[in-house]
């Protein structure tokens, strides 16, 4: 159970846990032991599975391996406890302070997923001092704690350039305002950003960005057309897509390999559609699907099930970053339980829909 095969671990784990269901605590006993022991590689699988279960003391018992000798079990421990949204979060405040990047990390986003306020201080001041590779998920525990700090860090780190974290245009796209429009637009020429930058021009959703995501699509990198071609449907909801076929190693046949979905990246389509519906876009400073851009759209998100697992995982970032709510929600939750968070924050929205959308 500690090693060899990941499918045999992953029955083997399911099984403890099974048991431990039915039959007391033994079970989760062993399955603890079994993480101990378990060969790095494979921690995942165990992560999995302790997210997904159902047993009331998981939070409990995991929070015990958050002192484990292992790094990369302690690390394990702090991201199990975020995704399942339990346990105390004061247990987790020293690996702030501990040596293994990877800790430090995953405590961190497991203390904005549990909203412990009192920590974004210290997380505040990690921020002014921490190498680069930090700064994504320092500044996004901190946004979601309500850090005005974090967001004027993230502008002034994208307005300098340089070596910056991949995720900071989509966090600055989240947390920012329709006034960080120029700033993402400059991103949108460093070489290594250009594509996330693009895509975080969606997210803001400012209709004057339109004709300069238009422009985009002419670009000869593939991966910056299909940028600015998601980018534009999520802004306007136009939906325009083309179909294609992804050919697949080893398909064969007349149409080999599955049919997928791409936005359309036709400049001339796009210039005739913005031109037919452009005044549609006057009354709000953002919109979202075609909609003026408040905090219900991300609830929709959410709760429509043709919602993609990356879009139902960023508006439920956008909703925990404007609304300061300790409402967890995970895309990779069981059914079940999304439901029921879903049901919070859609009644959280009926009693606060009268409030400004996003506030900053």
């Amino acid at each position: 159970m500690a090693g060899g095969d990941e499918s045999q671990v992953t029955a083997g784990a399911y099984a403890i846990i099974s048991f431990q269901q039915k039959d007391g605590t033994d079970g989760l006993s062993e399955a603890l032991d079994t993480v101990e022991e378990t060969a790095a590689d494979l921690l995942h699988v165990w992560e999995e599975v302790l997210v997904l279960s159902e047993h009331p003391r998981i939070a409990e018992r995991v929070a015990g391996l958050l002192a484990s000798p292992r790094s990369e079990v302690r690390a394990t421990a702090a991201r199990i406890l975020g995704r399942r949204n339990e346990g105390t979060a004061e247990r987790l405040l020293p690996l702030l302070e501990d040596a293994s990047l990877e800790v430090r990390s995953a405590a961190v986003m497991a203390l904005a997923r549990l909203g412990y306020r009192p920590a974004v201080t210290t997380i505040e001041n990690l921020l002014q001092f921490v190498p680069v590779s930090e700064w994504e998920s320092l500044a996004f525990a901190a946004l979601c704690l309500g850090s005005p700090r974090a967001l004027k860090h993230c502008r002034q780190a994208c307005q300098a350039g340089g070596d910056l974290p991949g995720g900071f245009p989509r966090l600055l796209a989240m947390a920012g305002e329709e006034g960080d429009l120029p700033l993402l637009q400059k991103l949108c020429a460093h070489p290594k950003l250009a594509p996330r930058a693009i895509a975080a021009l969606g997210i803001l959703g400012v209709p004057s960005s339109v004709p300069f995501l238009i422009e985009h699509l002419a670009s000869d990198a593939l991966e910056v057309r299909l940028a600015a071609g998601t980018a534009l449907n999520l802004m306007t909801g136009a939906n325009l897509y083309v179909t294609a076929r992804a050919l697949e190693e080893g398909a064969d046949g007349p149409e080999p390999g599955r049919v997928i979905r791409l936005p359309s990246t036709d400049a001339i389509t796009w210039t005739q559609w913005w031109d037919g519906h452009a005044p549609r876009f006057s009354g709000a400073k953002r919109f979202r699907r075609g909609k003026p851009l408040t905090l219900g759209i991300c609830v929709e998100e959410l709760a429509d099930p043709h919602s993609p697992f990356d879009v139902r995982e960023r508006a439920a970032q956008e909703l925990r970053i404007h609304s300061q709510q300790a409402i967890g929600f995970e895309p990779d939750w069981p059914i079940r339980r999304q439901r029921a968070a879903i049901d919070q924050w859609q009644q959280w929205w009926e009693d606060h829909r009268g409030s400004r959308p996003f506030r900053r």
